[in-house]
């Protein structure tokens, strides 16, 4: 009996040795996994600036040189390479620009998958087009699935190669709910932005 005491004794003592080699292990790869949230939640930053904006030069930097984009369209082919790329959004970006309109994109990424240097989003996105105001015409919005795929170059940077979207109803973007440090439009920033394309 008094043996079995001395090992539960010995046992109760190691317990909080081992909550502390626990948190050391896991503490570094919790600051890792938390450092490239961050990286690669700054790019769909960029994204919603240049779409604001209708600037596609910040987004020429986010791809690589050999990217591939998978359109929305059923009838569009895939676009290859970061200038062709880009090409193809400022088109969009000047269709806007010349109705004096504004667009404003949102994001809400439920997935995010790593393996070695690539990691690999998934999520839904949500694009509002607002009007001039003198064109009378009634404020839209439509949304779609997304699967974006970033590499780790020598500079130790993420960029986008393989970036696919599909169309969706705007009530699966609503209704998708926040994953721990992925990137996540909130409502209070949507309500802001309706706000401001009042004015």
């Amino acid at each position: 009996m008094s043996c079995l005491l001395s090992t539960e004794r010995k046992l109760k003592s190691l317990i909080p040795f081992l909550a502390l080699f626990s948190s050391l292990v896991l503490m570094p790869a919790q600051a890792s996994n938390d450092a490239l949230n961050r990286e690669i939640n700054q790019l769909y930053d960029t994204f919603v600036e240049s779409y604001y904006a209708l600037d596609p030069k910040p987004l020429e930097s986010l791809y690589t040189t050999d990217a591939c984009l998978m359109g929305v369209s059923a009838e569009s082919e895939f676009i290859r390479g970061r200038e062709a790329i880009t090409k193809a959004i400022n088109k969009w970006f000047d269709k806007v620009r010349k109705r004096d309109a504004t667009i404003k994109i949102d994001f809400r990424v439920i997935s995010r998958q790593q393996q070695g240097p690539v990691v690999t989003d998934a999520g839904y996105y949500l694009i509002r087009y607002t009007p001039n105001q003198a064109s009378e015409q009634p404020r839209s919005e439509f949304a779609g699935k997304f699967v974006m795929s970033f590499k780790q170059a020598e500079d130790g940077n993420w960029y986008i190669f393989m970036d696919s979207a599909n169309r969706s109803k705007p009530e699966l973007f609503y209704a998708a709910t926040a994953e721990p440090g992925l990137y996540f439009s909130s409502p209070t920033e949507i309500m802001a932005a309706d706000d401001v394309s009042k004015e």
